[in-house]
């Protein structure tokens, strides 16, 4: 216990903000995150608080993907739409869950949209999440993959932070 009181003190004291940088390789979660901007995640935001609706998580995505692109250290960037135990919808490119309309309080792109405006229904098993990109042309989310949750165990950590532009010019 005093270790951990130790660390946070340093943490404080040196106003040193804890994270992880990362840079978002594709316009999959735009207009929220693009291709310059700098993302800062807590990787001990989970260790003690729970995965949100709408949190921006990265995580490790299946089997499926890592073969897919043959990466085991690949990690995604997504939003958290879809919760433990329930049941999730899409409609023409509208969200349900547990058969009511979902609102959305961010921005996205639906424009374009022609594949996948329709998915489900599914239910979430225990422990695992539904994601999808903002961006929802250009994102290849949830709704395309064969098992289409990831366990909690999968999740790594929390963007806490995003710097418009960060990488811009360079």
């Amino acid at each position: 216990m005093r270790y951990v009181a130790f660390v946070l003190a340093c943490l404080l004291l040196t106003s040193c903000k804890p994270g992880i940088a990362y840079r978002m390789p594709t316009e999959g979660m735009l207009p929220t995150i693009g291709t310059n901007d700098l993302c800062t995640a807590n990787p001990m935001a989970y260790s003690v608080g729970e995965v949100k609706r709408f949190d921006l998580v990265v995580f490790r995505p299946n089997q499926e993907q890592r073969d897919k692109f043959r990466d085991e250290g690949l990690l995604y960037l997504m939003r958290v739409v879809g919760m433990p135990k329930e049941k999730l919808e899409i409609k023409d490119n509208v969200v349900y869950i547990n058969d009511k309309f979902l609102e959305e309080p961010y921005p996205k792109f639906l424009d374009g949209l022609d594949k996948k405006k329709d998915f489900g229904p599914v239910t979430i098993p225990e422990n695992e999440y539904f994601f999808l990109g903002d961006n929802r042309p250009n994102s290849e989310d949830s709704r395309f993959w064969a098992k289409p949750t990831i366990h909690r165990d999968s999740v790594v950590s929390k963007i806490v932070s995003i710097e418009k532009d960060f990488y811009k010019g360079q």
